[in-house]
Order: structure tokens, then C-alpha cells, then sequence
């Protein structure tokens, strides 16, 4: 007789890595699968380094989950002795009528986060290698920074290895069926059953159940690297924090100090996201195009960093219709559970998100209110 996981999860990058750890370390026998190697560039979660901003703003509701999310990230750092966050404080540089500014400022004091308000003059002065406009405002926040994303994922996979979870790669989930109390779940290399599932598979939510079901969209984006051109001290660690800069001229870039691989890394936000694309299919390959919307970026906010080019890589943001996560049960589907739909600002809560699966499995109460991220806000009234 085949044996009955207590929970397959589906997808394991930063999300499903995180769950497969916490739900092991529960006590639960687990099952983490992962259609490509672990970890991967396939996905969302790759490219060295990952922001983590304590006041979002995107909104407050998110705090919550990214202060608990630290504690989780200092919690695997003391389990596997391996440093994943750099508390380096991050700044949002933007026009003070721009919602970056305003947003991040009122996140920071509706939850008593520390930061403090700049102007562009007292921008100049700390952080030499940002050359905002003379209007321009920051909220500099000192205890955000980074995770280290490809590290991250083999620790908490380490973690879950040693607790007992049984993780495979290079198998694609095909399907799955309820048969009685148990899901039967089909792959390409076999069959397994679990008594529920947690499906943590980005950008390929949206495929596996279906738009009308779970709105979720794929979107290429671009990282490039980029070699300092003069000043590289002050495009590094201990000199920048990690940054949001909202120009009204070339638009939502943001980036990091010099960390994990050669150059200066920086990537774009778009207000209205790209047309969506089928994640399975080839990705356009990062191009002069791409290349030439970072310069201009680069050469109005960072001259000193607009040097050769070293690297780019794409990489997908897995969109919700409002661009915020679904952490809910499928409806319809009693014991599967969808983890997802990040859009861009999700690394972050990675660690957050493995407890959070392991709470709604054991059937806890969450210490993160998940209300303003069930899925039943996408159906018609």
C-alpha cells in the first residue's frame, strides 16, 4: 500500500522551501516537489539578493507579516548557522506626492517602525552615489536590508531534509484528484497521495488551476548588473542601503549595494504590469532594449554605476489582479492550500510563509491576519 503524506507541496522555491522546513520540523511527514533543480532560474527566486523593507508602501497590512518574517530569518540563521538577512536599512526615494514616499512614511508610523525623513540635499549628503531631483523625498528605514535568495532556499531545504521531509527535483506535477480523504497527485516521474496540499508554485499558479480560479499571471523581468564607472565604495555594502527610487522621468527602479555578484544590481516596477505570458514557454532573452531602459534609469539617479554592462537575467513576477498575495484555502478544494501571487514584493516573507502554511495544515491560528489576502476578494459580486 502506497504511503499518505500528511502534505505534498507543490513548488519548491522560496515559499514551498520555507513550508517544506516548518511543516517537517512540526513532526509532519512532507512531500516537496519541484519541477527544476533546487534552487533554480526558472522561477522568482533567484538573482543573489531579495529587498526586505519593514514599512511597505505597498500598505501596511503587510508589516505584520514582514516583522514575523524576520524573527523567522534570525531563527534559521541560529538553526543552520548561515547568514541569510544583512540589515544594511533601505530608502525610498521619491516625490512627496508619489505614493513610495508617502506610503512608506505612513507604514513607518502606523507601526512605529524606525526611519527617518530626508530631503534630496540631506540624500546627496549620506548616500553620495544617489543623485535624487531637488524635489524629491526618502524615507530611510534602518533596520530593512536583504535576504540572500538561492541560499536561502537550500538552508530551509536543508533544514526540512533533516527533519524528515522527502523533497524531489526535476519532477513537474501534472495533476492531482481527491479521492475520498486523500489527494492522489500525478507527476511525470510517478503517483504519491497526501491528506492536503500546499501549493506554493508562483508563477505557474495560474496554469495548474486555472484563471477563474486562481488569478494569477506570469510577467518578464529584467535584472541587469552593471560595473561602477567611478566611487565603487559607495555603491557597496556598509555605504547604500537597498533603495526604491520613483522617477517621474524613467520610473520605479530599485536595487542594492554591491553584493553576491560583480556589479551594481537594479531592476524595474512597472505601475501597469506587462502582458502576461505562458510561463512555460522560452522568455525573451534580456536584450539591448532592456539594457538601454536601465542606463537611462542609471544615468539621471546612479551616474557612477552606469559603467560596462556584466550581467542580466530575467526573471517572473507572478501578478495578482491587485497585485497583493492569496494565502487561502482553493475554493472548492477542502485541504489545498495556495500560497502565491506575490507580484514582485514577495521574497521578503518567504520565512513568514512557511509558518503560516504549517499553521493553516495543523489547522493553528496564524500569527498574521490573513483576511485581506483570502481569494474570495477576485469573485463578482
Amino acid at each position: 500500500m502506497s504511503k499518505v503524506y500528511d502534505v505534498a507541496v507543490i513548488g519548491v522555491g522560496g515559499m514551498g522551501s520555507a513550508a517544506c522546513f516548518r511543516m517537517a520540523q512540526a513532526g509532519l511527514s512532507v512531500l516537496g516537489i519541484e519541477q527544476f533543480s533546487i534552487p533554480n532560474t526558472k522561477g522568482s527566486s533567484h538573482g543573489a539578493t531579495r529587498i526586505l523593507r519593514l514599512g511597505l508602501h505597498e500598505s501596511e497590512k503587510y508589516v505584520p507579516m514582514v516583522m514575523r518574517a524576520v524573527e523567522l530569518w534570525r531563527d534559521a540563521e541560529q538553526q543552520s548557522r548561515e547568514k541569510l538577512f544583512h540589515a544594511v536599512g533601505s530608502i525610498d526615494v521619491a516625490e512627496p506626492h508619489s505614493r513610495i514616499f508617502w506610503g512608506s512614511r505612513d507604514a513607518c508610523e502606523t507601526c512605529n517602525i524606525s526611519h527617518e525623513i530626508l530631503d534630496a540635499r540631506e540624500v546627496r549628503k549620506r548616500f553620495p552615489a544617489i543623485h535624487p531631483t531637488d524635489t524629491m523625498m526618502a524615507v530611510y528605514q534602518h533596520n530593512s536590508g536583504f535576504v540572500l535568495p538561492e541560499l536561502a532556499i537550500c538552508t530551509h531545504v536543508n533544514l526540512a531534509l533533516a527533519a524528515g521531509a522527502e523533497i524531489h527535483g526535476h519532477e513537474k506535477t501534472l495533476g492531482w484528484e481527491k479521492r475520498g480523504d486523500v489527494f492522489r497527485i500525478e507527476t511525470d516521474r510517478g503517483h504519491y497521495e497526501a491528506a492536503q496540499l500546499v501549493v506554493t508554485a508562483g508563477a505557474w499558479l495560474g496554469k495548474l488551476f486555472g484563471q477563474e480560479k486562481v488569478p494569477v499571471t506570469a510577467e518578464r523581468c529584467v535584472l541587469g548588473w552593471f560595473a561602477p564607472q567611478r566611487n565603487a565604495a559607495q555603491l557597496s555594502k556598509g555605504q547604500l542601503p537597498v533603495w526604491i527610487i520613483d522617477s517621474e522621468q524613467t520610473g520605479h527602479f530599485y536595487g542594492f549595494p554591491i553584493h553576491g555578484m560583480p556589479g551594481f544590481k537594479l531592476g524595474r516596477l512597472r505601475e501597469v504590469p506587462s502582458d502576461a505570458i505562458d510561463p512555460d514557454l522560452e522568455r525573451r532573452h534580456p536584450d539591448r532594449t532592456d539594457e538601454m531602459e536601465m542606463r537611462e534609469f542609471l544615468a539621471q539617479c546612479y551616474p557612477d554605476a552606469n559603467g560596462s554592462l556584466l550581467s542580466m537575467e530575467t526573471c517572473f513576477f507572478e501578478n495578482t489582479p491587485d497585485r497583493s498575495p492569496i494565502l487561502d484555502q482553493v475554493p472548492g478544494e477542502p485541504g489545498c492550500w495556495v500560497l502565491g501571487g506575490f507580484s514582485g514584493h514577495g521574497y521578503k516573507y518567504a520565512s513568514a510563509v512557511g509558518e503560516i502554511a504549517c499553521d493553516l495544515i495543523l489547522q493553528n491560528k496564524p500569527k498574521v491576519d490573513l483576511r485581506p489576502f483570502r481569494i474570495n476578494r477576485f469573485q463578482s459580486t
